[in-house]
């Protein structure tokens, strides 16, 4: 699966139980990272080759292993297309309503980021980020940032931590309080992080519930992968997630009908 849309993924996961109410202010307890299945040599023999005239040349983003003609500034961008040039990111377009939808449709925008302050960089020293921040792993050649990791050993944060870990466990007290769907998100995210310590590379699919902001399933459904293909999506009741009669494998492009949010 593209690095894009799993960092999409996991912050959207996030953000849901973030975003319920009354976990707003609370930490949330750290993940371990979910690492991309490797590159084969059978997966490298069926890269495309690329055109000999691209200025600019990357790897796919993620967990893709082919190299790819990387896009200029202002083309169109998403999780399935190539990846955007150095200096670029692709970035929903300003007052997008939908911005995980758009980019999984490839209507993003390759966008410029802000040069950082060297002021700044040179005064700031080198430190990980806060347990409650994100966290870059480096696994074969692709980074994947997970919300939550913890920073390494330091005893000057060990009250911080069971101050932590107590929070965490009044927020799994809380759950009751969440609709349906974040009660599920919170369970994935944990079995997910279970099964890959067991599977290890073996571990290619995975899925996360879709939530509203009211803690209710979103109507269309998907599954997803860390070997670059698309997971399979499916239709369920808004109200209770189960899945609905004769939506099995639904085209990704595909919407689910608007009457089954009623």
């Amino acid at each position: 699966m593209n690095r894009l849309l799993l960092n999409f993924f996991w912050a959207a996961a996030f953000s849901a139980l973030l975003s319920a109410p009354g976990l707003r202010a609370s930490p949330v307890v750290g993940q371990e990272p979910i690492r991309c299945a490797p590159c084969s040599p059978e997966r490298l023999a069926e890269c495309p080759a690329v055109d000999a005239s691209c200025e600019e040349v990357l790897k796919e983003t993620g967990c893709g292993c082919c190299l790819a003609c990387a896009l200029k500034r202002g083309d169109s961008c998403g999780i399935y297309t190539a990846p955007c040039g150095s200096g670029l990111r692709c970035l929903p377009k300003p007052g997008e309503a939908r911005p995980l939808h758009a980019l999984t449709r490839g209507h993003g925008v390759c966008t410029e980021t802000p040069e950082p302050d060297q002021n700044q960089s040179d005064n700031t020293p080198d430190l990980p980020e806060s347990h409650n921040g994100p966290t870059a792993l480096n696994e074969g050649g692709s980074t994947v940032f997970v919300p939550g990791h913890g920073k390494p050993f330091d005893p000057r944060v060990i009250t911080a931590k069971e101050s932590m870990k107590a929070k965490g466990n009044a927020i799994r007290k809380k759950l009751v309080e969440l609709g349906p769907c974040h009660i599920e998100l919170q369970t994935a995210l944990e079995k997910i992080t279970k099964s890959q310590q067991k599977l290890g590379d073996k571990m290619t699919r995975f899925y996360l519930p879709n939530c509203d902001k009211h803690g209710h399933y979103k109507v269309k459904q998907c599954e997803s992968s860390l070997d670059g293909q698309r997971g399979k999506c499916w239709c369920v009741s808004s109200w209770n997630g189960k899945k609905i009669p004769g939506s099995s494998d639904l085209p990704a492009d595909t919407e689910c009908p608007e009457e089954l949010n009623h």
